[in-house]
C-alpha cells in the first residue's frame, strides 16, 4: 500500500481535485465534502458535515440515487450515473455557461465502495465530474446536423424542398399508392418566358418573381401536399390522394391566380403566366417514379407547345372543365380524401 510522505495530507490532495468528492456512511451522513463541492454548491463543510445528504438534496431519491447507494453497500460494486441518461444528479448551477440551454451542471457521477479492514463496505465515495462542456458540444453538433439536414433538402432561394427531396417523397407516395390503391398526382409547372424577365429586369428581379411564385403556389395547396423547386423556373407539386381531375382543377385555379397577380419591382408591375402538366397514378397500371415524372413532363410540353398559360394532363385527350371561378375568396371543393380540395385564394 502506498504511504504518503510525511507532511502530505489526503484531505489536501482531495481538495486539489477538479471534481466533487463526497463520502457518506450507511446512515447517508456526509463525512467528507471537498473544496470543489464547496465552490459549486455554495455550501461549506460546516454546513454539511454530519448531515444526511438527502436532507440537503431532496430530489436525489427521484434520481434513483439511494437505490444505487444501497446496491453499492450490499454488493460492493461500483455504480454510475451518466450525463447522457440523467443529465445531472446534484442540482448545481451551470453559471459559467452563457450560450447553452443547460441551467444545471451536466454530470457524470460514480459511486465507489470504501471498505474497512475487514473488507466490509463501510463508506461510499461519490465523485462528481462536470460534463457540461461535452454536453454543450453534443447539443451544438446535433443542432448543426439538423441544420445540414434541412439545408440538404431545401432550395436556398425559395425555401421550398429541392429536387433530391422531391424525388424521395415522390417515391414514398408511389409506394404508398401501391400498398393502398389511393391515387397520387404530380404536377410540373414552368413559368412562361422567364428568361425574358431576367433579360429585361435583371436576375435580382427574377429571383423575386421566383420567391413570390413559390409563396403563391404554397398557399394554394393543402398542408400535406408537397411543393418543391424542380430546377430553374420549374416547380413540382405532389398531391397525395388526389385524382387527375382534382389535381388539374387546382393547377388551373393557380394558373389563373398567377396571371392576375403582379410582382412589384421598382414601382413596376411584372406579370407572368405559368404552364403546367399533370399526371396521376390512376391512369397507370404499373406506376413508378420515373413514369410519373415523364408523363407529367410530357403534359407540360403539350401545354407549352399549345400556346402556354394553360394546364394539360396525361393522357392529353382527357378533357375537364377549365372554367374555374376566381376571386378574393374563391373556393374550389376537393376533400382531403382526394375527391376534392378546398383552398382559399389569398
Amino acid at each position: 500500500m502506498f504511504n504518503p510522505p510525511d507532511g502530505i495530507d489526503y484531505a489536501e490532495i482531495v481538495d486539489t481535485l477538479s471534481q466533487g468528492i463526497i463520502v457518506i456512511d450507511r446512515e447517508m451522513r456526509i463525512l467528507l465534502w471537498n473544496y470543489w463541492m464547496e465552490a459549486h454548491s455554495r455550501l461549506t463543510r460546516e454546513d454539511v458535515l454530519g448531515k444526511k445528504i438527502g436532507d440537503l438534496f431532496p430530489d436525489l431519491d427521484q434520481k434513483g440515487f439511494f437505490w444505487k447507494v444501497r446496491s453499492v453497500f450490499t454488493l460492493g460494486n461500483f455504480a454510475f450515473f451518466s450525463q447522457g441518461l440523467h443529465n445531472y444528479i446534484f442540482p448545481l448551477a451551470a453559471t459559467r455557461y452563457l450560450e447553452t440551454s443547460f441551467d444545471k451542471m451536466q454530470q457524470n457521477v460514480i459511486l465507489a465502495p470504501l471498505r474497512n479492514q475487514d473488507g466490509q463496505v463501510e463508506y461510499i465515495c461519490v465523485s462528481i465530474k462536470d460534463d457540461t462542456d461535452a454536453a454543450i458540444y453534443k447539443e451544438r453538433l446535433e443542432q448543426s446536423k439538423q441544420k445540414l439536414e434541412i439545408m440538404s433538402r431545401t432550395d436556398p432561394l425559395t425555401g421550398l424542398v429541392n429536387r433530391r427531396y422531391l424525388f424521395e417523397r415522390l417515391q414514398e407516395e408511389v409506394s404508398r399508392h401501391k400498398r393502398s390503391g389511393k391515387p397520387v398526382s404530380l404536377a410540373i409547372l414552368d413559368i412562361d418566358f422567364f428568361k425574358h424577365v431576367n433579360d429585361t429586369y435583371g436576375h435580382i428581379c427574377g429571383d423575386k418573381v421566383l420567391v413570390q411564385f413559390s409563396e403563391l403556389l404554397q398557399n394554394q395547396v393543402r398542408r400535406y401536399d408537397l411543393v418543391g423547386r424542380y430546377g430553374g423556373e420549374e416547380f413540382c407539386v405532389i398531391l397525395p390522394g388526389a385524382p387527375l381531375a382534382g389535381a388539374e382543377k387546382v393547377m388551373n385555379r393557380f394558373r389563373g391566380y398567377v396571371e392576375k397577380t403582379p410582382c412589384l419591382w421598382e414601382e413596376q408591375k411584372i406579370y407572368v403566366t405559368v404552364s403546367a402538366g399533370v399526371a396521376s397514378s390512376e391512369n397507370l397500371p404499373d406506376v413508378d417514379l420515373d413514369s410519373l415524372l415523364r408523363l407529367a413532363d410530357e403534359a407540360l410540353l403539350e401545354a407549352k407547345g399549345n400556346g402556354r398559360n394553360q394546364v394539360r394532363t396525361w393522357p392529353v385527350d382527357i378533357k375537364t372543365d377549365h372554367t374555374i371561378p376566381l376571386g378574393a375568396n374563391g373556393l374550389d371543393v376537393m376533400s382531403d380524401d382526394g375527391a376534392g380540395m378546398e383552398s382559399t385564394l389569398v
